[in-house]
């Protein structure tokens, strides 16, 4: 395998589902009764190997392994250490099911969280909704995650009506006029690229589309396709978060066609925000806009910023916000199952429910409404911004804030190349 091709494999989207089957090995612990001194396991879910989105997926594991650190240094939860079984799911359903079984019934887990694959933690939360063991997703959008309805499944990042709505009310308000949008071909990319054009319907602004297989990796046709349209396009958004993310963006640049002074670029589904992206990408970065999951650094509590530079001291790179959601989404498990006075699922999912903790990501509330659906147990205040890159190898933290207004670190909405 190339370098190249080692850097996409770590760069698979979080909402994609891959197929395959197999899970981290476990050794069994049923068939004696737990101790007061016996560990309370909670169980962690995600890509740890190609191929997943492992570059990420090793980020977000690093960061529950700090929050598992400082509980122990506390002296664990009601007089018990913590044990976090770590589980890689190499970014297939199948190895995510068979995951959750063994970490449930062998493993002892008596909650879990993780998770970076839409398509993985729907098979997961089919086990966990069995078993009773609540579940706390950290990193994946799938609207159909919390619609579910599962009481065991909570969701601390944002669903994916809460970001492409926002992303196509910037577009509105950015004052764009014709929109191209290359979107994965599946259940995710189709719905993003749907809530993005009620957005533009709504707004009066011109799309096209055009939808390509998420394992794709050559553009050119679909680019060029887009480039020589008439009327022109203004803005190309690729609702893409797959491998081929990161050469769609080199040849959207090496053909001409986005960032130019006519055409602005918006990469959608995490790629732009992950530790890999500029060595991936290059130069073909400035000027690129997508979105942030995390707290913009104007907004960051006391938690955040000690959290920040343990990380950053730790691992040399600034925590992206699903870095943040599995460390969040590990001590609000802590700070539930210390609520509920012990380790039963309905008590924990009770704690949850009518939980008030701050984390790195502010204050936390689960929404009960099943109005509409994706709401159920939804953080509906999840935070979300949108940035541009305007100069190369920028850091997610440092780039301008274009939406929206509230957390904004500069007075425009886009910067053009050259401006």
């Amino acid at each position: 395998m190339s370098s190249d091709e080692t850097k996409a494999a770590g760069a698979i989207g979080r909402r994609a589902a891959l197929a395959g089957a197999g899970a981290a090995a476990t050794l069994p612990l049923f068939g004696r009764r737990a101790r007061a001194a016996d560990p309370i396991v909670i169980g962690w879910v995600g890509p740890l190997s190609p191929p997943g989105g492992y570059a990420e997926g090793t980020n977000m594991k690093n960061a529950a392994q700090i929050a598992l650190d400082e509980i122990n240094a506390q002296g664990g939860i009601l007089g018990r250490p913590v044990k976090i079984v770590f589980a890689d799911t190499r970014g297939q359903p199948a190895e995510g099911r068979t995951a959750a079984e063994r970490l449930t019934q062998q493993e002892g887990a008596v909650a879990c969280f993780g998770e970076f694959h839409s398509g993985v933690a729907l098979a997961e939360m089919e086990v966990f909704h069995k078993y009773g063991i609540p579940f706390m997703a950290c990193d994946v959008w799938s609207d159909k995650i919390t619609a579910m309805g599962y009481p065991e499944v909570f969701r601390n990042a944002p669903a994916l009506s809460l970001i492409d709505v926002a992303i196509g009310q910037w577009m509105v308000a950015a004052g764009f006029k014709n929109v191209a949008i290359l979107s994965e071909k599946n259940d995710v990319g189709l719905m993003g690229r749907e809530l993005i054009a009620a957005e533009l319907k709504k707004g009066n602004v011109a799309y096209s589309f055009v939808d390509a297989d998420p394992t794709l990796t050559d553009f050119t046709a679909q680019i060029l396709r887009f480039k020589t349209a008439s009327p022109p396009f203004d803005l190309f958004f690729s609702n893409y978060s797959e491998a081929g993310a990161y050469p769609m963006i080199r040849q959207s640049h090496d053909l001409g066609f986005a960032p130019t002074a006519q055409c602005a670029i918006y990469n959608n589904g995490g790629e732009a925000v992950d530790p890999t992206f500029w060595e991936n990408v290059g130069d073909a970065g400035v000027y690129l806009l997508t979105e942030n999951v995390g707290l913009p650094k104007n907004a960051w509590n006391d938690k955040t910023k000690a959290f920040v530079a343990k990380y950053e001291g730790m691992y040399k790179a600034l925590p992206s916000g699903a870095v943040m959601e599995s460390y969040d989404g590990a001590w609000l498990l802590f700070d539930a199952i210390k609520k509920a006075g012990g380790t039963d699922g309905k008590a924990i999912i009770k704690a949850l429910e009518t939980t008030d903790y701050t984390g790195v990501r502010g204050k936390y509330s689960f929404s009960t409404s099943k109005d509409p659906a994706w709401h159920y147990h939804q953080y509906l205040d999840a935070p979300l911004t949108i940035l541009q890159y305007t100069s190369a190898k920028q850091s997610q933290a440092d780039a301008p804030v274009v939406w929206p207004r509230k957390y904004a670190t500069v007075d425009w909405l886009y910067k053009k190349p050259g401006s």
